[in-house]
């Protein structure tokens, strides 16, 4: 196996780290969390149902496919630093937008306006544009710092949006969160390093991993694309039908909800541990072992006894593999491609990631619906193990350098 050098000194990378970091958070906490917050009022005021505006924003995913492959190649070719920028123009114009709407037509085109320009600032982005900055040695450990940042989202804004509602209307909530895409994410993105003509921002560095050789890289990409899509189906079903699918197995809400609130912790747990003791194996590695974590995690739900137990275990396992799965999706298209057309690949990988987002949901509760939990379960469980074997199946120990055997 492959002995990488270590990872440089943590200060050259914080720049960066926490300028990504607090604009992912700022992302993810208005563009997902806040609307789960901001529905029930919104939609009683615009006297529409809860169920069209969750549906306004599923559309708004699903287009948001068409414009990451576009965001990735812009990237490439131009920085992270200016498109980023220009997605946080465009999602403070969204939110803005969001804030006068009067009807379900114009709150579409308001979500849709928003999804479509989402690819430019959350982490497809910020793992590109980390990479920019840091180079590809230094890549790893920063993207794990950012997804270790960036997880605070859901901390930070189901509060603070139930706050803003409280104090100032749904209205009002999206005007704030106007102002703070204008006023804090444009100048930190405009804040970070220019790409090189014909290079990254930072000095050329030798990759910890050689990329593999370009007669495997399309078949690689595929495997990739499908293991990492079959995994997001599963755990965007779960992270949208939590207490639904808790309640199907005969546990309580609130019960449901304790036990939920492990996940958060188990996330950022699961990603301090890898960047510790993993940091010198490939981070293929970490992507299979965290798709055995959520395997192991819904075959602990269908088999344990129903208590809080179990479903404390479940939410363990599941947010270590959830964590670990939302971190590899930028390690690893770095370290099996490289950082030349990096961006591209993650917007390609993003679109497919997308089209199953908005869809995996509505087939959870569909199947739940149809054939009940213990079936819906095993399924997600089959998933998550194809998901598993195709990763494995990628030729991730082949090197690129002449002579060198598998790492």
């Amino acid at each position: 196996m492959t002995n990488p050098p270590a990872p440089p000194a943590l200060p050259a990378m914080l720049r960066p780290v926490l300028t990504l970091g607090i604009t992912q958070i700022v992302g993810f906490g208005t563009i997902y969390y806040a609307f789960g917050v901001l529905v029930a009022p919104l939609s009683a005021e615009l006297g529409i149902s809860v169920t069209l505006a969750y549906g306004l924003l599923s559309l708004g995913l699903l287009t948001g496919a068409i414009t990451a492959p576009i965001a990735g190649k812009v990237i490439d070719a131009r920085g992270a630093r200016g498109a980023m920028a220009v997605g946080s123009l465009a999602v403070a114009l969204a939110f803005a937008l969001l804030a006068f709407v009067e009807g379900a037509w114009s709150l579409g085109a308001a979500l849709i306006l928003m999804e479509l320009m989402a690819p430019l600032v959350l982490y497809d982005a910020a793992f590109a544009a980390v990479a920019q900055a840091v180079g590809e040695t230094r890549a790893r450990r920063a993207i794990t710092l950012t997804t270790l940042l960036g997880g605070f989202a859901s901390t930070v804004f189901w509060p603070l949006t139930l706050l803003l509602s409280e104090n100032l209307g749904w209205r009002g909530s999206f005007l704030t969160f106007a102002a703070l895409h204008l006023c804090l994410c444009l100048p930190l993105h405009l804040s970070l390093p220019r790409l090189n003509r014909g290079g990254p921002a930072a000095a050329p560095s030798k990759p910890a991993f050689p990329p593999l050789p370009k007669a495997l890289q399309s078949r690689a990409m595929v495997l990739l694309a499908l293991g990492l899509s079959s995994s997001w189906a599963m755990m965007s079903a779960f992270s949208a039908q939590w207490v639904p699918v808790m309640a199907a197995v005969g546990l309580s809400q609130g019960l449901a909800v304790s036990a939920g609130a492990l996940m958060g912790p188990a996330q950022v747990g699961a990603r301090v541990l890898e960047m510790v003791f993993m940091s010198r194996r490939h981070p293929m590695s970490t992507a299979l072992f965290a798709m055995a974590c959520l395997a192991v995690s819904i075959v602990v739900l269908v088999l344990a006894p129903v208590g809080f137990a179990s479903a404390a275990v479940f939410a363990v396992l599941f947010g270590a593999g959830q964590g670990l799965a939302t971190m590899v999706r930028g390690t690893v298209p770095l370290a099996l491609f490289g950082l030349t057309g990096y961006a591209a690949r993650l917007g390609k990988l993003a679109s497919l990631r997308s089209l199953v987002a908005a869809i995996s949901p509505f087939a959870m509760a569909g199947s739940l619906a149809t054939l009940g939990p213990g079936p819906t379960l095993w399924l997600a469980a089959a998933l998550a193990l194809v998901s598993m074997l195709l990763l494995a199946a990628v030729p991730w120990r082949v090197t690129a350098e002449p002579g060198a055997g598998p790492r």
